[in-house]
């Protein structure tokens, strides 16, 4: 899935677009290095791959087979990274925003699309050393991703491969499991709203810069007075899901969850005004709280 988004900066000097997409950043390889680092969105990357392996790590995997599963989800959040950069290189340049490291002349744009492909090469094989099928489902969300980034993200559709993506993370973790069992209905559901919620609150802070840009995905659409609603209401039914849906009665400490997941959520729209990327991490902590969730009813995501 894309990274966080940015916010409006002045329009940058005539020619600079042609630059960007030329290629010419300048520089010494410790600051192409570093440009790299900040254009795979590693906040998102790190966020989703730890996540990802806590739940792995829960349901039974040893050392070896989380950290195979590290590296695999690592590996698939790099290439959707570097490949959103290299996509919006050009918008992001005639839009002026030099925070990109594409745009500033970090790194050249070319780097950038090289990292993506041996990123994108590297996950392959490492996904399909979990299991078949759980190599296949991660290799699916990861095509998702960059289905999106190379033109769903400015369609009605846009929604679809966030959903798709992370829906497709359970059935990955479950599958890699001893005895590869079934993914839990309620975990691919609840994977899915995560999603959908994501979507929504990671498009909110760019949808005027986007529909100037004639990026009219879903969000867009809507408009950010619906979005600002909107993006509790699957983030909260996400939680809720993991709460009530796994066997067993809900502990207080389930509830307690809920409730902070529900506070994290709020709080990511009231205060996204503040910081473009407030939204998203309000997102990955909703996550968060999920696999405290999990944790604290004592169940993975494979069905029982």
């Amino acid at each position: 899935m894309p990274g966080a988004p940015n916010g409006g900066v002045p329009a940058a000097p005539r020619g600079y677009a042609r630059r960007v997409i030329d290629g010419a950043a300048r520089g010494a390889p410790l600051r192409a290095l570093a440009g790299l680092a900040l254009a795979c969105h590693p906040g998102p990357a790190a966020a989703v791959t730890v996540l990802i392996t806590a739940l792995a790590a829960a349901g039974g995997r040893g050392p070896a087979g989380s950290a195979l599963v590290a590296a695999a989800v690592l590996t698939g959040q790099l290439s959707v990274g570097w490949c959103n950069d290299v996509v919006d290189a050009g918008r992001d340049a005639a839009a002026g925003r030099t925070g990109k490291p594409i745009v500033s002349g970090r790194v050249s744009r070319s780097a950038v699309r090289v990292a993506a492909g041996l990123a994108l090469a590297a996950c392959v094989p490492l996904s399909l050393a979990c299991g078949l099928v759980a190599g296949l489902a991660h290799l699916l969300g990861v095509a998702a991703a960059w289905a999106y980034n190379l033109g769903l993200k400015a369609t009605a559709l846009s929604w679809a491969p966030y959903v798709v993506g992370f829906g497709a993370l359970p059935v990955f973790v479950a599958a890699g499991l001893p005895g590869h069992p079934r993914p839990a209905w309620w975990a691919v559901v609840a994977g899915a709203l995560l999603g959908c919620g994501a979507h929504l609150a990671n498009v909110l802070p760019d949808i005027a810069g986007d529909l100037a840009a004639g990026v009219r995905g879903w969000p867009q659409r809507l408009g950010p007075a619906r979005v600002r609603v909107l993006i509790p209401v699957p983030l909260l039914a996400a939680s809720a899901v993991l709460l009530v849906a796994p066997p067993g009665p809900a502990e207080p400490a389930g509830w307690a969850a809920l409730g902070l997941a529900g506070g994290c959520s709020v709080a990511g729209v009231l205060l996204g005004g503040r910081s473009p990327k407030v939204p998203f991490a309000a997102a990955i902590a909703v996550a968060a709280v999920g696999v405290v969730l999990l944790a604290i009813r004592g169940t993975g995501v494979a069905a029982s």
